[in-house]
């Protein structure tokens, strides 16, 4: 999108860009990935969704990516602002991907997998038939119910797979202790365990 010069929302109607309104209208897919800053998309994907216009969008197909880099946080909730926006332009989008330095070759490869399932829906574009149905898809989509509990849970799940700390073992009873706390409905609680492994194991980029 860097490409391209699109501004902020300001109320006029169709303030993106007409070429970039072209490419995502004749587009059989859309793949949408940003990277995260302070918890959320960048300031360029927001005024994007903001202001393009795609009148072929219901049931095209598409997959969003959140790239959160530093310490991981708000890959969650950078997933959830593009996969809303699919959800209100009524994209079937797929496999919603949250990204960390810490799963980031494990992301590569199920991006791939992704890309091929892409290909395979674009074939055959499905439209929603009302919002019932739309509604009923997004809520079965990964990631779009959860909050900052479970975006530390899933750090720390990343960093238990990667980390060389001395510390892995107290990391991984205080996750433990956090995912019993979590079944027994106490997620305030959980948090305490799940920060404390997640600073346990976290590690500043080289």
């Amino acid at each position: 999108m860097i490409d391209f010069d699109v501004k902020p929302y300001t109320g006029v109607r169709e303030s993106c860009p007409k070429n970039l309104n072209r490419l995502c209208e004749e587009a059989d897919a859309i793949v949408l990935g940003s990277p995260v800053y302070w918890g959320d998309i960048s300031g360029l994907t927001k005024s994007f969704m903001e202001t393009v216009s795609i009148p072929s969008a219901d049931g095209k197909p598409a997959l969003g990516i959140s790239i959160a880099g530093g310490t991981g946080k708000g890959l969650l909730s950078g997933i959830q602002s593009i996969y809303h926006f699919f959800f209100h332009k009524r994209m079937r989008a797929i496999n919603p991907t949250p990204v960390s330095r810490f799963n980031l070759e494990e992301a590569t490869r199920e991006l791939v997998d992704s890309g091929r399932k892409l290909v395979l829906l674009s074939r055959e574009k499905k439209p929603f038939q009302n919002l019932n149905e739309v509604s009923r898809y997004y809520q079965s989509l990964p990631f779009l119910d959860c909050d900052i509990l479970d975006e530390f849970m899933l750090l720390t799940t990343q960093l238990l797979r990667v980390s060389k700390s001395d510390r892995i073992e107290d990391a991984r009873k205080d996750y433990e202790k956090a995912k019993s706390l979590i079944q027994r409905g106490e997620r305030v609680e959980a948090m305490t365990y799940s920060v404390r492994a997640y600073e346990s194991l976290y590690f500043k980029a080289e």
